[in-house]
C-alpha cells in the first residue's frame, strides 16, 4: 500500500470512530442507564408494596370492605389513612403525603399512563414489569458491548495501519 492510501484509510477509520461508533455507543449507554434507573424505581415500588401489604394484613380488621353494606343511619366508616413520604423530583425534594385509601394506588404503566390498581394487582404488575425491563436491559447491554468491541477492533486496525505507515517511511 502506498503512503497516501494508508493515510487515507487512517483518516477514514478515525472519522468512522468519531462520527459513527462513539455517538452510537453514547446512545446505547444512555438507553441502558435509563432502563437501569427504571428498574431501580420499580424495585423501590415493589419494596413499598411489600411493606404496604404487610401493614394492610396486620390492620385488615380496621379497614372496612367497599362491598359491605351497613345500615348505620347513613354514617359511613372512614378507611384508615396512611402517611408516606413522596419524592417530588430527582430524589432531592420530599414531602409528606396522606393516602386516603391505601388499598389502591396509581402505577405508571409506561408511555405516560398511570393506572389505578389494588395492592395485589400492582405487586403482580410490578414483578412482571421488572422482569420485562431486565430482559430489555440485557439487550441494551449486549448492544453497547457490541459497539464497544467494534470501536476496539477499529482502533486495532488503526494501530496496524500506523505500523504499516511507519514501515513504509523507512
Amino acid at each position: 500500500m502506498e503512503v497516501a492510501e494508508v493515510r487515507s484509510k487512517i483518516d477514514e477509520y478515525s472519522s468512522f470512530i468519531s462520527s459513527t461508533l462513539r455517538p452510537q455507543l453514547e446512545v446505547a449507554v444512555t438507553a441502558r442507564e435509563e432502563v437501569e434507573r427504571e428498574i431501580k424505581e420499580y424495585e423501590a415500588l415493589q419494596a413499598k408494596l411489600a411493606n404496604m401489604t404487610s401493614t394492610t394484613k396486620s390492620t385488615r380488621g380496621k379497614i372496612p370492605d367497599n362491598d359491605s353494606c351497613d345500615d348505620n343511619d347513613g354514617d359511613e366508616e372512614k378507611k384508615e389513612q396512611s402517611e408516606t413520604v413522596v419524592d417530588l423530583g430527582n430524589e432531592v425534594i420530599y414531602c409528606k403525603a396522606v393516602i386516603d385509601d391505601p388499598s389502591k394506588i396509581y402505577v405508571h404503566t409506561g408511555m405516560g399512563f398511570h393506572v389505578e390498581m389494588k395492592i395485589d394487582e400492582a405487586t403482580t404488575f410490578v414483578g412482571k414489569r421488572i422482569k420485562l425491563l431486565r430482559q430489555s436491559l440485557e439487550l441494551k447491554t449486549h448492544k453497547a458491548t457490541t459497539i464497544a468491541v467494534h470501536i476496539e477492533e477499529t482502533i486495532l486496525v488503526l494501530q496496524q495501519l500506523g505500523k504499516e505507515l511507519s514501515l513504509s517511511r523507512e
